[in-house]
């Protein structure tokens, strides 16, 4: 049995009676948004052996014998490269360009996320795909809850069970685990759980948007993983959130970043199809946006500091 560290990427998806859900096509993120992804992580397997893969969080990806696809040029004794990249805090998800709102039967939602795993296979750089499923042994980052997974399919986030067996294993110290054996496409995965959608209205002073003339913008949880992203071409915006929450929103315009912190979300979830317009959302006020240089972005701990102090 070879052993190779991994990473991994894990979204945490939504409710146990939902097969499917149609979410926004991904976004095309301002570029200095790139730099806030979590490490592309490499490694080397050979694909015609059992694999056990471990992560730098401690998850495991299990990959069975023959489980990959390799092509007719492959030569007996070569290695497959493994990507994978772990989002496990709200800074990371800012990089990743899905939003974490969905649309069921006509009612927008919001999903709590545990995390996310993009995952990816290549042999002499051209993408493989999955022949038999691998499985995974996750951190459990919410124990107490229960979470489906999803997966990426053509820019829709969709239902892939929810038989998951729950382990705990002592390696010297307790650790808590969520398996999953039905990993079978490479992709970005998910474990959420869909929470309740409200609505909150804001309004850009001294700056004017049109068709041809955007700002873009993303709401995010402080402390949980739930974001949303949008391009708008408005001074006045309706941006779902989760009830009960407290978010800040990030603009970006003309390479230049503003933020607004602290938003308290309404208790009160939207109700009839859950859609935000004028008259449900409830106004927090005009704003005015203190723009500061990206060089200021750049610095990890800046960053930080400058997303999530009061």
């Amino acid at each position: 049995m070879k052993r190779v560290s991994i990473i991994l990427i894990l979204l945490i998806g939504c409710n146990l009676n939902q097969k499917r859900m149609i979410a926004p096509v991904k976004t095309k993120i301002p570029a200095i948004f790139n730099e806030l992804a979590p490490e592309t992580q490499k490694f080397y397997i050979l694909p015609n052996q059992f694999n056990e893969i471990k992560t730098k969080n401690g998850s495991v990806y299990f990959f069975p014998k023959d489980s990959i696809a390799l092509p007719s040029i492959y030569q007996e004794g070569e290695y497959v490269e493994v990507e994978i990249k772990e989002y496990n805090n709200p800074i990371h998800f800012l990089s990743s360009g899905y939003s974490l709102e969905y649309i069921e039967k006509n009612s927008h939602l919001q999903l709590d996320s545990a995390g996310m795993f993009d995952i990816h296979a290549y042999y002499k750089n051209s993408e493989l795909n999955l022949n038999k499923n691998i499985s995974v042994k996750f951190i459990n980052m919410n124990p107490g809850r229960s979470y489906n997974l999803y997966k990426v399919i053509d820019n829709e986030w969709q239902y892939a069970g929810s038989n998951q067996e729950r382990i705990s294993e002592s390696l010297p110290y307790l650790i808590q685990y969520r398996q999953f054996n039905n990993i079978d496409k490479f992709t970005l995965w998910n474990f959420d759980l869909p929470v309740e959608n409200s609505c909150i209205k804001i309004s850009l002073k001294s700056l004017k948007f049109d068709e041809k003339n955007s700002i873009f913008y993303s709401v995010f949880s402080t402390s949980k993983l739930r974001i949303n992203f949008k391009w708008s071409y408005s001074n006045s915006i309706n941006a779902n959130v989760p009830i009960d929450d407290t978010v800040n929103i990030i603009f970006w315009f003309e390479n230049k970043i503003a933020i607004i912190k602290g938003i308290k979300t309404p208790k009160e979830p939207l109700g009839k199809n859950n859609y935000a317009n004028d008259q449900n959302c409830i106004s927090k006020g005009e704003f005015n946006l203190n723009f500061i240089p990206e060089e200021i972005f750049k610095d990890q701990t800046a960053r930080f500091q400058y997303l999530y102090s009061n």
